[in-house]
């Protein structure tokens, strides 16, 4: 069902497959952004290579949120379940290392104050993914992030060029899927209180 948490999928780490989705993410602009997208509309834009990325789903308040995706058969699946992006410079003039630390541990110690996951279940067509939290990743070095400027109204630090970040949070790959219809359903309480469930549909052909 799923590639284990410390597998290498297609030659590369599951932290460097997670930086790839924030930089898919953070380049398409607001009106055809596929995490601002409620529906799925837009969940394969700009899709290319072996892994189909599944964006998360914005969610201001408790509630259950639905999105449907239609995936190319012989995808695997990569599903950004919580995370930060944290980039650098922002306009806050506080933001950023003290004196002898260095960037990247600023930066990770920012990214990993933010809790965003406080209980966690997934289901991938009502089989239950057991042990899901463990399934977290970190930024071995920073990366470069590059954000569309429509999407500064989200991240104020966003300038439209290439600015230095980290990766912080959960993630997972599924194996490709067989054709037909699959649901992946997400239950979670966030580090806000928020009792969310999340549902994809996905139609594989």
């Amino acid at each position: 069902m799923l590639y284990p948490k410390d597998s290498q999928p297609f030659g590369k780490s599951m932290s460097s497959w997670a930086e790839l989705n924030w930089q898919w993410i953070y380049a398409r602009p607001s009106d055809h952004n596929p995490y601002i997208d409620p529906s799925g509309a837009d969940c394969a834009v700009d899709q290319s290579g072996p892994v189909w990325q599944l964006a998360p789903i914005a969610a201001m308040m408790s509630g259950t949120y639905t999105r449907a995706c239609t995936i190319p058969r012989g995808k695997a699946v990569l599903l950004q379940i919580g995370s930060v992006a944290d980039d650098w410079p922002c306009p806050d003039p506080t933001f950023g290392p003290k004196p002898g630390q260095s960037l990247y541990d600023f930066l990770v110690a920012d990214a990993r104050a933010f809790n965003m996951v406080t209980e966690l279940d997934l289901t991938l067509d009502g089989r239950p993914i057991f042990n899901p939290k463990d399934y977290i990743y970190t930024s071995d070095d920073l990366f470069a992030l590059k954000g569309d400027p429509s999407e500064a109204q989200f991240d104020p630090c966003i300038t439209g060029a290439y600015q230095p970040s980290v990766m912080y949070g959960y993630f997972m790959m599924f194996r490709p899927m067989s054709s037909g219809m699959h649901t992946i359903v997400r239950h979670n309480h966030d580090s806000d209180g928020k009792d969310l469930t999340f549902i994809y549909h996905l139609t594989v052909r």
